[in-house]
């Protein structure tokens, strides 16, 4: 039976957000309804002793503030994931991030909303329609005001026939129904619906909670055949990763030697075009060898009595590829000082602060034995801590303060034509300097101030920390 509390709460919740939402850019309004929803949910389902909830819901929290702070497309995106998250721990709190994402992407999109039309319609055809929109007490007295309500309206429409002017038809106004706010309304309904009615993959999620952290040694009666096979297995794991170990100093080793011997480079490619394509092999590199410990790590071979050595080699081989990510990271700073920041070189850092997470999080793996599982569910949050920190730095501002006062090469065109508005209050210092870099790009600059002050006049409900901050720069600059 569904609770009134419960179907109360989803409506008025659906109701916040509409208000909030409808017809409005996202900035407070979503911090505030994120702080409501988070207040009503963890009391509503009693999660506040729920350990992945906290940290789900901290997440989300903070992907709010982001948004208040600078609305910006990665902060907008990460939001509706973590909103996403937010419903897949509603139905199970301790399932890892990608369970919960996956169920709360299922139910948010309406898997939800047909499971709580489904459950309506049983408890309708259970105790009848009125009964389960009146209460009990009400639904008793009905009987005494329907009758004499019926016939005072049918008495109505005759005087009404007799004396046309006493139809108060006058009196209503002319209502135009506003079709988007309805669809709207009908939207938040089935968005919000998993909050309030849980749903996910049962199967998948018994599977996720079912695994465990540590591995435990399978002990079962087994043929030679199968013991060789551990033993064969352990051996080519020993011959692959000493191979791999020896391919990547040398690697290293020439990656050294062409910083002092230049014509070692090929002089056809640039520097940015080294540097992306070395993190694109670097990363997919990273990644294989994460995949190569998960697979010869796996079961049975972490109790094997001879495993040391692959066990050190697979160590050297972590430790190596953590050196290939920072000698990455150092020609990423170098490419940054002479050309300055861009996304794709601030993406080279995070990538490489990821992938390094990751080959901590497999080096504990192999130390303290714990299962694949474990280290997905581990590299998922560490995943979704980092996002969640990504967007809440305005990278426009830091760009545009950074590449002007620290680069050796700037590219104008790039800030111009790339960043955000939170750029235009740095840019017309330049110009109030008479920086040569900019004065080809003075009537664009003007230009976008008069786009970025028709756009500051917002509701409050739109309002973000930057904005108020751009206005009051932009106010300054007349």
């Amino acid at each position: 039976m569904i609770k009134s509390r419960t179907s109360y709460l989803w409506l008025s919740l659906t109701g916040l957000h509409t208000w909030l939402f409808f017809d409005q850019q996202m900035g407070f309004n979503a911090l505030v309804f994120s702080l409501a929803s988070v207040v009503l949910i963890t009391w509503h389902h009693r999660l506040w002793n729920e350990r992945m909830w906290q940290l789900g819901a901290g997440l989300h929290l903070l992907s709010a503030f982001a948004v208040f702070w600078h609305v910006t497309g990665d902060a907008g995106l990460l939001y509706h994931v973590s909103s996403f998250l937010l419903a897949g721990f509603v139905f199970a709190a301790r399932s890892s991030p990608s369970v919960a994402l996956l169920n709360g992407i299922l139910a948010s999109f309406g898997m939800s909303f047909v499971k709580m039309l489904s459950a309506y319609a049983r408890e309708i055809r259970s105790i009848g329609f009125v009964q389960f929109f009146l209460p009990q007490a009400a639904y008793k007295k009905a009987y005494l005001y329907v009758a004499p309500i019926t016939v005072t309206l049918i008495f109505y429409s005759l005087y009404s026939s007799a004396n046309p002017d006493f139809w108060l038809k006058n009196a209503f106004p002319d209502l135009e129904p506003d079709f988007s706010l309805m669809a709207y309304i009908m939207f938040g309904l089935v968005f919000l619906s998993p909050l309030f009615f849980p749903w996910g993959l049962q199967k998948v999620t018994e599977w996720d909670l079912a695994q465990p952290g540590d591995l435990k040694r399978v002990r079962s009666k087994t043929k030679v055949s199968r013991k060789l096979g551990l033993v064969e297995e352990n051996r080519q794991g020993v011959i692959m990763f000493a191979m791999l170990n020896t391919l990547i100093i040398l690697f290293l080793c020439f990656n050294v030697l062409q910083i002092f011997v230049p014509s070692l480079s090929d002089v056809t490619r640039g520097f940015s075009e080294q540097v992306h394509q070395g993190f694109d092999a670097l990363v997919i590199s990273l990644i294989s060898a994460i995949l190569l410990i998960m697979y010869y790590f796996r079961a049975n071979q972490n109790f094997y009595e001879r495993k040391n050595r692959l066990v050190q080699l697979a160590t050297i081989w972590i430790f190596l590829n953590g050196l290939l990510a920072l000698f990455t990271c150092y020609k990423n700073i170098l490419y940054v000082d002479s050309f300055g920041l861009t996304y794709k070189r601030i993406w080279v850092f995070i990538g490489m602060l990821l992938t390094g997470a990751g080959l901590v999080l497999t080096l504990f793996k192999i130390k303290h034995l714990k299962t694949n599982w474990y280290l997905i569910r581990q590299n998922s949050w560490v995943l979704y801590f980092v996002m969640t920190f990504y967007v809440l730095v305005d990278w426009d501002r830091l760009i545009t303060w950074y590449n002007p006062n620290y680069a050796k090469e700037v590219d104008m065109a790039y800030i111009f034509d790339n960043l955000g508005s939170t750029k235009l209050p740095y840019l017309a210092e330049l110009v109030r300097n008479k920086d040569p870099r900019v004065e080809q790009h003075k009537f664009k600059l003007l230009g976008m101030k008069m786009k970025a002050n028709s756009e500051l006049h917002k509701d409050w409900r739109s309002a973000t920390i930057d904005g108020r901050w751009l206005a009051k720069e932009l106010a300054g600059l007349e």
